[in-house]
Order: structure tokens, then C-alpha cells, then sequence
């Protein structure tokens, strides 16, 4: 299965420039954990619900001052449309992130793919081996 299969192709974005309390309503609108910081079609980074919480309101800076150029993780490690999803997973273990960015052959971004996405893709799979071990122990 490819990441294009499992990835979400709704992307939320702001700018470097939008503030943090833009970031976070952009998150709350469209029901996700985080956006990325896109200039002149370029993604320069992503920041997530965490990143705002921990690094301007828990520092009592106010989310409508903070741009959130000033509080995003800037080194994006992203994965291709067509990459297999246990590539994209293994992608994410050796990096330590929960979320990659997607790009078509163009190197044009056209989704986001977690490991959320793809553990949902994969839970009926899984639970049917889980009954298939349960079956062979009885």
C-alpha cells in the first residue's frame, strides 16, 4: 500500500508571519494537531497544538504576537505520494516523528500522512491476525 492510499489530503497551512493564535484557530477549524508553515509554495516547517502551548502560552507570551515562524520545527522530514507506507513508517521511527509532509513527482505538496492514518489503514488487518493467533492458541 502507498501513502497516497492512507494520507490526509486536506492540508492546513499558515505563513511564517501568521501568528500562533492564527495557527491555533486554523487547527481548531479543521480538527487537527498541526499546520504547516508554508512561503512561496515551499514548506519551511510545521508547529503543532504542543509547540504553541509549550513554547508561548506556558512562556505567558501572547499567541497573537508570536509569529509562528519564531516557534516551528524547521527541519521537515517529508515522503513521496508513492512511497510505501511501511517506508513512511520507518520514516518516522528513525526521525521521531508522528507526521510527514507528502509530495507528488512534482515535488508539489499534496497531503499529510501520520501514523494515525496509517494505523487506522492497517487495524483491520491487524485485528484479523490478532483473531487468527487467538484461533491457533485454543
Amino acid at each position: 500500500m502507498q501513502v497516497k492510499d492512507v494520507m490526509t489530503t486536506g492540508i492546513a497551512c499558515v505563513d511564517s508571519r501568521s501568528s500562533a493564535a492564527d495557527a491555533a484557530k486554523k487547527m481548531k477549524d479543521q480538527n487537527v494537531g498541526t499546520v504547516l508553515v508554508v512561503d512561496e509554495n515551499q514548506v519551511k516547517g510545521l508547529v503543532t497544538d504542543r509547540a504553541i502551548v509549550t513554547k508561548v502560552v506556558a512562556e505567558q507570551q501572547n499567541p497573537k504576537d508570536v509569529p509562528v515562524g519564531n516557534v516551528m520545527t524547521k527541519q521537515v522530514v517529508g515522503c513521496r505520494e508513492s512511497d510505501d507506507i511501511l517506508e513512511a513508517v520507518k520514516t518516522m521511527g528513525d526521525m521521531k516523528v508522528r507526521r510527514l509532509p507528502v509530495v507528488n513527482d512534482r515535488d508539489q505538496l499534496v497531503g499529510v500522512v501520520s501514523l494515525a492514518d496509517i494505523a487506522q489503514e492497517m487495524r483491520p488487518a491487524m485485528d484479523s491476525m490478532f483473531d487468527e493467533i487467538t484461533k491457533a492458541t485454543k
